[in-house]
């Protein structure tokens, strides 16, 4: 079973960061998840809620009314710890950069809300083939139109779609979809050995969110789930 460090190593590290990035990478995790949305000037940025105040000390503002420039000003680091005073947004671009060498490959989960910018998908898309990361890259959203769209503009590529609810009939529903699914991603509490037998009979890995109960990912593996996205559990601490 792969370890996916969500938003980076995040149960150490401030989420979305390049320090929580470059830790993934040093914890030698097989790949890296990280939430991508718009600034106003049309730069895809890492970063997971609509607004930043939670992870910043910006204020309640909206990421797609500040400009990458605005946004660079902030700091993303405090909130979690004061020694990571300083810390800035990231952006995919420097993900992808640091990323580009190493042997890993990235989730690039698509964020939207409470505005739908129809040139995410195509900007992510621009940044991806600029750094040869193609073959390493899955992308995935809660938003299945984001999906689609991301598929029509690269039938090529690797495509998962995210859960939150327990849906009826999921595999009848994926089938029914224009496009060709790589991998679903359910809340963990929803997963099943029934779920884990079909999405292989489909075809479909299974990548489950989030765990960092290590008796828990350890059931998880024995049902069949193929990538355990975490804060928290290393390759170390899993052995």
């Amino acid at each position: 079973m792969k370890l996916v460090a969500h938003r980076g190593f995040s149960g150490q590290y401030p989420e979305n960061t390049m320090i929580a990035f470059e830790k993934a990478v040093e914890e030698k995790y097989d790949q890296i998840e990280l939430d991508v949305r718009l600034s106003k000037d049309s730069v895809p940025l890492v970063i997971h809620d609509a607004t930043i105040n939670r992870t910043s000390n910006g204020g309640r503002k909206f990421v797609h009314d500040l400009t990458i420039e605005e946004l660079k000003k902030y700091d993303f680091g405090s909130w979690f710890d004061r020694k990571f005073q300083g810390e800035r947004i990231a952006t995919l671009e420097e993900v992808l950069q640091l990323l580009e060498k190493e042997e890993i490959s990235i989730n690039i989960e698509l964020k939207n809300g409470p505005i739908i910018p129809l040139n995410l998908e195509e900007e992510v898309l621009k940044l991806v083939r600029k750094y040869n990361m193609q073959d390493r890259t899955l992308y995935s959203s809660f938003d299945h139109q984001s999906v689609l769209r991301l598929y029509k503009l690269d039938p090529t590529i690797k495509v998962g779609l995210i859960f939150h609810i327990n849906l009826v009939n999921v595999f009848d529903y994926i089938n029914s979809l224009d496009m060709e699914v790589y991998s679903i991603h359910p809340n963990y509490f929803y997963v099943t050995e029934k779920m884990a037998i079909e999405a292989k009979k489909s075809g479909l890995k299974l990548n489950v969110y989030t765990v960092d109960d290590i008796k828990l990912a350890r059931e998880l593996e024995k049902i069949g789930v193929d990538s355990l996205i975490t804060n928290q559990i290393t390759k170390d601490s899993y052995q």
